[in-house]
């Protein structure tokens, strides 16, 4: 058996880390010694590490427990997992490293360029995103159990997961303007059922949403201009009957 101090030590944690942990039901001792002390099995380091892979992976602690305290929780295949997406990460990491080395040889000390890069090997190892976007709304919720819990989802899905996620994206966006273009009140019954159907998508694929949730959203989508113009491309003042929407939902219960 270990004690705390040994236990922190051997994995490079803090003490106040472990009794946390302890504490949230994540990874209780073993056994505790006459004085009351923690003391730690080797089946308890063993969690501790898996515990470790998860948030080298950046999951919340939420997620983390959630997983490993499931009933049909399998310790190989999570590590399976893991592995995979630990190589995954890797290998975005790789690339980008390796970007980063071609832009420094094809510049001298002074930042001039020798070589000249395409633009397209300029930035194809980056993600497909709106990096503008992406950086904001981190900024803005990225200590929200919402961003982390999406955050954690994302890092899992495959290139048919997001293949999926579009189609239905794309079906539950055109219901929506759909039911708006034929002039539907928000808080009619066709309304309420196209952004409850919009809700269940983002609580699907991104994070738990509850109906207060999804009407903070809508709100903070139709308050940005640049949400708005994507929105209402096809449908002006779509973004803000969704609020609407999302409003009478909440209402109807």
């Amino acid at each position: 058996m270990y004690q705390i101090g040994e236990v922190a030590t051997l994995a490079k944690v803090s003490i106040r880390l472990l009794r946390h942990y302890d504490e949230i039901g994540l990874l209780a001792p073993s056994g505790r010694s006459e004085a009351g002390y923690r003391l730690y099995a080797h089946g308890d380091l063993q969690r501790l590490q898996q515990i470790l892979f998860y948030r080298t992976l950046e999951f919340p602690l939420e997620e983390i427990k959630r997983l490993m305290t499931a009933p049909g929780f399998d310790r190989h295949a999570a590590l399976l997992q893991q592995r995979e997406l630990i190589r995954r990460k890797a290998q975005e990491l790789g690339a980008v490293l390796d970007l980063l080395e071609h832009t420094i040889a094809g510049i001298d000390p002074s930042g001039q360029e020798k070589n000249t890069m395409s633009t397209k090997e300029m930035f194809e190892v980056f993600p497909d995103m709106k990096q503008e976007y992406q950086d904001e709304a981190q900024e803005r919720w990225g200590n929200t159990d919402a961003w982390k819990q999406s955050a954690a989802r994302w890092s899992k899905y495959t290139r048919a997961d997001m293949e999926r996620m579009k189609q239905e994206m794309a079906q539950v966006f055109g219901q929506l303007e759909k039911v708006f273009a034929a002039g539907t009140r928000p808080d009619a019954p066709a309304a309420i059922a196209a952004i409850e159907a919009q809700r269940l998508l983002s609580d699907k694929w991104f994070y738990d949403c509850p109906k207060e949730l999804h009407v903070k959203g809508t709100e903070w989508v139709a308050r940005d201009e640049r949400y708005v113009r994507n929105i209402d491309k096809n449908c002006p003042g779509l973004a803000a009957w969704m609020h609407q929407a999302a409003k009478a939902n909440l209402t109807a219960g």
